[in-house]
Parts: structure tokens; C-alpha cells; sequence
């Protein structure tokens, strides 16, 4: 029984964030702390949100924090003009500062006090 119970709550805990990604262009955090960028969709056709690994090559070098992957979601695309699958890209703060950076396009501001 209490396997089961340990398997529901592994399966909720990792489908629950199959929503909409949230965006953050402008965040400020605490070290240690966590936020969502944004969600990072594959071409208007896709069916499956992107791999984590398969994105990271494009990330840019930051000093004050490291991407993680946030799971998968959806996102409003303009350019697609719907709602398609993503993967949620996180950044969590590692040490205090100020730094704007270009993420997949858009550009981020992150203040970690």
C-alpha cells in the first residue's frame, strides 16, 4: 500500500506543471532561489515539448546562477498563433549580483540580493 501511495504521488508530482508556462523577463531573487524564465517551444508542428539536453547548448553563460529544467508545459506562441507544447526553463540563484542576458530570443534581467 504504501508503494502505491509513493508511485500516485510521484506520477502527480511530475505531471502537475504540464500547464502554461509562466514568463519572467524581470525577476529578483535570493540565493538559493528559484524562478521561470519562460517555456521553450520546438517548430509550430510539434507534438512533444523539447528536451532539456538538447537545449542547454544555447543557453548563455551567466555568473550569477545556473539554467535547470522546469518540465513541461505549453506556451501562447505569436509566431505559431497557438498554444504549444514547451519546456519550462528555470533559473536558480547562485551568488548575488545583476546580470541581463539573451535566453532563445528574449532578454532577461535577473537581480539575486
Amino acid at each position: 500500500m504504501r508503494f502505491f501511495i509513493f508511485a500516485v504521488a510521484c506520477l502527480v508530482a511530475t505531471t502537475a506543471w504540464a500547464g502554461q508556462i509562466p514568463y519572467h523577463p524581470k525577476t529578483t531573487l535570493k540565493v538559493g532561489q528559484t524562478v521561470i524564465l519562460k517555456g521553450v517551444r520546438t517548430k509550430c508542428d510539434g507534438k512533444r515539448a523539447p528536451g532539456f539536453f538538447s537545449l542547454r547548448s544555447k543557453f548563455p553563460s551567466v555568473k550569477i546562477g545556473v539554467f535547470k529544467d522546469g518540465g513541461k508545459g505549453t506556451v501562447n506562441s505569436k509566431s505559431c498563433n497557438k498554444e504549444v507544447p514547451a519546456r519550462a526553463i528555470l533559473f536558480k540563484a547562485t551568488k548575488k549580483g545583476k546580470e541581463k542576458f539573451q535566453l532563445y530570443g528574449d532578454t532577461f534581467v535577473v537581480t539575486v540580493k
